[in-house]
């Protein structure tokens, strides 16, 4: 019998519940190539980034949780609507973003700045088209705790956003960084529109971009 759960969007949610987040983010990603890159090589910092991205989420996109029967965290998802970006304004950058940089190697804050920042949205942008990322239910993060994994958590959280979506007839669209994910999504109805390969100190990452277009046919 599978377990139940419960999902719902989370407007103010508390810090204590933020860094719980923060903490399925690290457990989850610890190994995985582009997050280690991202960090600098130094799994200590996910946590960081992962709560700055979630503070500054929760002021200007959406965020949902899926608890258990007793209100436990057991995954979550962070979206930014059409026409916002995360990390775009001075305030986002301010909920832990400034924090998270200053924590990095100088080498790893050259790698954020410079290479990931430059080559990520142009090869979005390559796949999506110019305002395809801007235009997009855009989904930052996606995290479900390992022993409810296939029990239908994610498809629940991100219908959520899919029922939204479809009624503006807008699309969502969203990046893994993990091989294996490209079976998650596309079996939840994305298109796999194309991948990349990013170099870094740390070893070589790909990037798995999908889109799932919700507008009706004219």
């Amino acid at each position: 019998m599978s377990p139940s759960f419960h999902v719902q969007r989370v407007e103010s949610p508390t810090e204590e519940r933020l860094r719980c987040a923060a903490a399925l983010f690290t457990d989850l990603m610890k190994t995985n190539l582009g997050a280690i890159s991202l960090a600098g090589g130094d799994v200590s910092l996910m946590e960081f980034e992962a709560l700055a991205l979630l503070r500054a989420g929760v002021l200007d996109g959406e965020y949902y949780e899926a608890t258990d029967d007793e209100g436990a965290l057991i995954g979550y998802t962070m979206w930014m609507p059409p026409a916002r970006e995360m990390l775009s304004t001075e305030e986002q950058r301010q909920r832990g973003f400034y924090e998270f940089m200053s924590k990095l190697s100088p080498e790893a804050e050259s790698y954020f700045r410079t290479k990931y920042v430059s080559e990520f949205p142009r090869f979005v942008a390559s796949l999506l088209g110019p305002t395809g990322k801007l235009d997009s239910w855009w989904l930052h993060m996606a995290m479900i705790r390992r022993d409810y994994h296939r029990k239908g958590v994610l498809r629940a959280l991100i219908d959520l956003v899919r029922v939204k979506a479809e009624s503006a007839e807008q699309y969502l669209a969203t990046c893994t960084t993990n091989d294996d994910n490209i079976r998650v999504y596309t079996g939840l109805g994305f298109d796999y529109k194309g991948s990349t390969t990013m170099e870094s100190p740390w070893g070589e990452w790909p990037i798995h971009v999908f889109r799932l277009d919700l507008k009706t046919a004219p």
